[in-house]
């Protein structure tokens, strides 16, 4: 071996080493551990800027980033996993889109892992938040346009002029991180706000510390997830926006835990199922719709579990079989639709099982016969209908006894119109024609004496007078 290569060779040696050393010496933090003070990292055991390698992990325990810091400032770029290890580039978070209930990168089928970010008008990085399984992970953090994170400041530190949120001193509309707290101490909210409007995550807490809301906003447009709770800690709505309108599913629970409704949302539109229960867990409703028309086959119930109501839709319009029940289950009445309109036989009980009604009904209008009893099973009335005209014998009774008899043609009164007392006596009797009275007329006292006659003319026949 010749001396050049001799001492090249040692020299090499010697690089690699001092590499090594190098290495050894650099420290490696998890980002948790460090703290965070006017926008730099510190070594909370030294208590200077930090120097060295930092990174972050998802909740699943692998690698989300990885960056190095010199003197508490990140030197270079951060390099982002995803969570099988794949380097991965952080996405602009309105690039991503949101479908059943989750965010996805738009050129891949699975939900997105990583991090996504904002920007200032001017370019600048503006936030970056941490998406696992296309939920978002934590809080966002935002960054003043010379890249040191942005410090929340108290809310009502703001200065509201209209509807635009001001920091005091400054001619630009807020943008940044927000907080309150509650007298003692705990948190109450909180936000962020970019250009005075709410954008990202905002979340409240009750005075004891449990959530009570957690609302994400994009450009103040409600967008995101979105979840109120009762003061027990236990859920109450939860659901997800997209450009301020219901997207996917929705959920509501009493305050004992017990599910009150489930609703199937498309862009803002009723679409599919909807479910409601009562407070003992029994099915209330269960309800769909087709871009917010109501189709198929709707259901209700009462709180004992026995069915209420059945409904029938097409299209969005009343058809079919509809019918309602007593809480005894007895059948209350059963009704006929066809393309919206009353249509068939149309039949009505009382409670006890007796028929109440029965109608008759053609495209909408009624047609044919039309009865009605009492609740003793006695007939209490008559009528009948021509393409929704009045027309033929209509009567009514009593219990058991006449009450009335007229006729009609084309929906006017025309021929002999009789009423009785209850005890079966004349009341009146005489002749219509053409809607119009004609003829004779007769009226009698319940003791059987005329009291009043006219002849067609209204001439006054005969009168009793009262002494």
């Amino acid at each position: 071996m010749s001396i050049v290569k001799l001492i090249l060779s040692v020299k090499n040696r010697a690089i690699f080493f001092l590499i090594l050393f190098i290495s050894g010496c650099t420290k490696i933090n998890n980002q948790d551990s460090l703290k965070l003070y006017n926008g730099l990292l510190y070594d909370p055991d030294s208590g200077k800027p930090y120097t060295g390698k930092v990174y972050s992990l998802y909740s699943n325990g692998t690698k989300m980033r990885d960056g190095y810091f010199e003197l508490g400032a990140l030197d270079g770029e951060f390099t982002f996993y995803n969570n099988i290890g794949e380097i991965i580039t952080p996405l602009e978070e309105n690039r991503l889109i949101y479908k059943n209930g989750k965010k996805y990168n738009p050129e891949q089928e699975q939900p997105f892992w990583g991090m996504a970010y904002g920007i200032y008008e001017s370019g600048h990085k503006l936030y970056e938040v941490v998406y696992e399984n296309g939920l978002i992970i934590g809080d966002y953090q935002y960054f003043n346009i010379d890249g040191r994170t942005k410090a929340p400041i108290f809310l009502s530190l703001l200065v509201r002029r209209g509807d635009i949120f001001y920091q005091q001193d400054s001619p630009e509309p807020y943008t940044g991180p927000v907080f309150d707290i509650w007298e003692n101490g705990n948190k109450m909210l909180s936000g962020a706000f970019k250009n005075s409007v709410k954008d990202g995550r905002w979340v409240e807490w009750f005075e004891n510390g449990q959530p009570q809301k957690e609302h994400n906003y994009r450009f103040g447009f409600r967008h995101g997830y979105w979840a109120e709770w009762f003061e027990n800690g236990l859920l109450e709505i939860e659901g997800h926006f997209v450009d301020g309108k219901e997207d996917g599913t929705w959920y509501y629970w009493y305050n004992n835990g017990q599910k009150e409704k489930e609703m199937n949302y498309d862009n803002g539109w009723w679409n599919g199922k909807f479910n409601k229960w009562y407070k003992n867990g029994l099915k209330m409703e269960e309800l769909t719709y087709k871009e917010q028309a109501p189709v198929g086959v709707w259901q209700y119930w009462y709180d004992n579990g026995q069915q209420k109501e059945e409904k029938s839709y097409e299209t969005g319009e009343r058809n079919g079989e509809w019918a309602q029940w007593y809480p005894n289950g007895q059948m209350k009445q059963k009704t006929q639709y066809s393309n919206g309109k009353e249509n068939g036989d149309w039949t009505f009980w009382y409670e006890t099982g007796q028929k109440k009604e029965e109608r008759s009904y053609k495209d909408g209008k009624r047609d044919g016969s039309w009865a009605y009893w009492y609740e003793n099973g006695a007939k209490k009335e008559q009528r009948f209908y021509s393409n929704d005209f009045k027309s033929g014998t209509w009567m009514e009774w009593y219990d058991r006894q006449t009450r009335e008899v007229r006729h009609y043609e084309d929906g006017q009164l025309d021929g002999r119109r009789t009423k009785w007392y209850v005890n079966g006596q004349l009341k009146e009797d005489g002749h219509y024609k053409s809607g119009k009275e004609n003829g004779k007329w007769t009226y009698w006292r319940e003791n059987g004496t005329v009291e009043t006659s006219y002849d067609i003319r209204g001439n006054l026949l005969s009168r009793i007078i009262d002494e």
